[in-house]
């Protein structure tokens, strides 16, 4: 069985969708499922309207909400699929302007609202696929994720509920056995009172991973307008290529530090039911595509698969105490930031003191951030983290140093080794990134690959 997850850019047009339905047709011919996200740009839309009501600003979200029906059904028209909608859609359109005006009377968007809004723009999709794949001869039909995406109920990042996604996915996993072909909602869930939840940032990869764990997929395929995961990030290196194989353990790292690859939280079902996940580009499905296998691929002695780096990333340093408590400081400090939704990259204790490597990802994140620094630790900004990625790290420890050769002369804040073996991070001033990500490149992977490696 297969799952296909198509994102938001790819569906975002006529010629898109009709991409989209191609590949359905390629992948899926016996049947399989489909998760969607919302059209692109569909939930900024929906965020603006939300934001609108909340203001107690009827008119200005119903003018929001109008303009994100016309793009809809005006993406129908261009499909010949608009009567067929009808009956799906205008619910939709009904239960969001009923939302919208429930904000505004009352001045607020509560959260559980607010999820109920943005789970609109993904049903809208599911159906307009599902509709497409009919008009042109396929059997397919629509089914709510909410059926079987069971979570907690933290609206806005909802953790899944695993038991109760494996137990619902009974009914599922036999019609899809016997060939149905089902397109569904990526990123939301149903909370344990029945409310709508959505899943947070990369949402609907995660929904797709997930309903590959409990469905029993061999594979799970992420199409989006990129190819496979590369390399490097293709505006600071344009020779950046696509890498065909890559174990778990370098995918999960290279999401840590900053490639654009697939959220962590999408990577963990992989690991546990060990399916094939496949990264693929719509707009060149002859292109490069990356396969993530559970089981390493064989990587030569000190190979680095790519280069990823993350900005913004700022760095708390304690300054060396007698008393035995600075690991203590330091770990009640790295757990308020993580709380308040923080990225963390490093925490290290030693007689000289203690370093602890971060970035605010959120407004609450920051605001520890400038307590923390107020409370006696150094606040130090303008850094970046720059990670060598690759299985060979594992091969020859020893070597990973000497990778570090291009950096020769260069400011490092401080050098942070990943705890799977896979990864070398280290610290830099953030105005260097565009200089030493080529340099790094060029060393430590388009060298070794003319050596043969």
């Amino acid at each position: 069985m297969k799952i296909l997850k198509f994102g938001g850019t790819s569906i975002g047009s006529a010629a898109g969708l009709g991409r989209c339905a191609g590949i359905i047709d390629l992948e899926l011919p016996a049947g399989g499922l489909v998760v969607v996200s919302a059209l692109g740009g569909c939930t900024e839309t929906l965020l603006q309207a939300v934001a609108a009501s909340a203001r107690g600003d009827f008119a200005g979200a119903a003018g929001v909400q109008a303009a994100l029906e016309r793009r809809h059904w005006g993406l129908a028209e261009e499909l010949g699929i608009s009567r067929e909608l009808r009956s799906s859609w205008q619910p939709l359109f009904q239960c969001l302007a009923d939302l919208l005006k429930g904000m505004a009377l009352v001045g607020e968007a509560s959260p559980r609202s607010r999820d109920a809004a943005m789970a609109v723009g993904e049903t809208l999709a599911a159906h307009l696929l599902a509709a497409l794949l009919r008009h042109r001869g396929r059997a397919a039909a629509f089914r709510d994720a909410l059926e079987v995406m069971r979570t907690d109920d933290r609206h806005g990042r909802a953790r899944p509920d695993r038991p109760g996604l494996l137990g619902a996915c009974g009914p599922w996993k036999e019609a899809l056995d016997r060939g149905a072909l089902w397109v569904t909602q990526g990123f939301l869930g149903t909370a344990p009172n029945g409310a709508v939840t959505t899943l947070g940032r990369g949402g609907s990869d995660t929904s797709a991973t997930l309903l590959g764990e409990a469905l029993g997929a061999d594979e799970v395929q992420i199409w989006t307008d990129v190819d496979g995961i590369l390399s490097a990030d293709p505006s600071l290196v344009p020779q950046a290529r696509p890498i065909p194989v890559m174990s778990l353990r370098e995918a999960a790292a290279l999401s840590a530090f900053g490639g654009k690859v697939l959220h962590a939280d999408s990577l963990a079902p992989v690991s546990r039911s060990g399916f094939r996940l496949v990264l693929a580009n719509t707009l060149q499905q002859a292109g490069g595509r990356t396969e993530i296998r559970a089981q390493a691929p064989r990587r030569a002695p000190g190979e680095i698969t790519s280069v990823a780096y993350k900005e913004g990333v700022c760095c708390l340093r304690l300054p060396p105490a007698p008393e035995p408590d600075l690991f203590e400081r330091l770990f009640q400090a790295a757990t308020r930031l993580q709380e308040a939704g923080a990225a963390l990259y490093g925490l290290l204790a030693t007689p000289d003191g203690g370093l602890l490597v971060a970035r605010a990802e959120t407004a609450s994140a920051e605001a520890v951030l400038l307590e923390l620094a107020a409370s006696g630790l150094a606040l130090e900004r303008g850094l970046a983290v720059v990670a060598l990625v690759g299985e060979g790290l594992q091969e020859a420890p020893g070597r990973a140093l000497g990778l570090l050769a291009p950096l020769d002369g260069e400011p490092i804040a401080a050098i942070l080794a990943g705890d799977t073996g896979v990864s070398l991070a280290f610290l830099i001033p953030e105005n260097r990134l565009g200089e030493l990500v080529p340099r790094l490149h060029q060393h430590c992977v388009e060298k070794e690959h003319a050596h043969g490696h």
